[in-house]
């Protein structure tokens, strides 16, 4: 088997939603930021999976090493003037652990996309035209529906059980979110793109310690291997003016209409999608 150039590199994303928010997508681009500490506070109500309580991590050891916490907080929270990376933190205990985050990123509007990574599918060895697949994992749809069954979401009315969009076209979607960003006064530099790495929190026991290294806010782009199969990009805004940011958490912002670039599956894939997609391989 071959291997991809470029194994981060994607062809499409996914947006699980509800009918009626996937059918206000399609006629007027219409999308909804949320911000990380939604995202923990969801967690805290309903269980990791559409939420996470380690949402913004910069650095996390265990609680009562004494010695660990001086450090970090020591690294983030300096006020020394020749440090660029100084925070303002908030020390959240979950479990036997602490978690260093920084306040200003748990409030910056977000918005996340599935991405089909190259690497999800398998490289052929061969030069030409060839049909590969990869599969979008059932935990994928069963966390952004808290694990609901078939025979409850069949239940709901129609506009409220689940929806897939599909944007064929990223980087034309990329287009229009940044005209209807820039039209409401933001600059490209402060509208981050990017994949979301992925890290086992576990890697060095439950005692052990972990320090991402991230700057204001790439720390929003780094998450628990738990949530690896999400295969997360976000949008993340990062910018001090109030009046954007109270329009973007105040309800969607619309993009244009968006049938000619996605399109929408219905219904609750509970067990999982197969993508297939043609590729032409050139070999060096």
């Amino acid at each position: 088997m071959g291997e991809w150039a470029k194994p981060n590199n994607f062809s499409g994303a996914f947006r699980l939603t509800s009918s009626k928010y996937a059918d206000a997508f399609l006629d007027t681009g219409s999308i909804k930021f949320n911000t990380p500490q939604s995202w923990i506070d969801y967690s805290k109500k309903y269980g990791d999976g559409r939420g996470d309580g380690y949402e913004g991590a910069l650095a996390f050891c265990d609680s009562l090493d004494v010695e660990r916490i001086a450090e970090l907080t020591q690294k983030y929270e300096s006020s020394c003037i020749l440090n660029p990376n100084t925070r303002p933190l908030l020390k959240e205990i979950s479990g036997e652990r602490l978690f260093l985050k920084d306040k200003r990123s748990l409030v910056l509007p977000c918005f996340c996309v599935y991405i089909m990574k190259n690497s999800l599918f398998p490289c052929p060895d061969s030069g030409g035209k060839h049909r590969v697949t990869a599969e979008i994992p059932a935990s994928y749809f069963r966390d952004f529906s808290d694990n609901s069954l078939p025979e409850d979401i069949g239940n709901l009315p129609l506009e409220d059980q689940p929806a897939l969009i599909v944007i064929s076209d990223f980087d034309e979607f990329k287009n229009r979110l940044y005209s209807a960003l820039r039209q409401l006064g933001l600059e490209d530099s402060e509208i981050l793109i990017g994949n979301v790495s992925y890290f086992d929190f576990e890697a060095y026991g439950y005692k052990g310690w972990m320090d991402f290294g991230q700057k204001y806010p790439k720390e929003l782009l780094v998450k628990n291997i738990r949530f690896a199969e999400q295969s997360e990009a976000r949008v993340i805004i990062k910018t001090i003016k109030k009046e954007v940011i109270e329009r973007l958490y105040g309800a969607p912002i619309e993009l244009g209409y968006m049938r000619d670039i996605a399109q929408v599956h219905k219904g609750y894939l509970h067990e999982g999608m197969r993508v297939e997609m043609t590729v032409d391989i050139y070999e060096e």
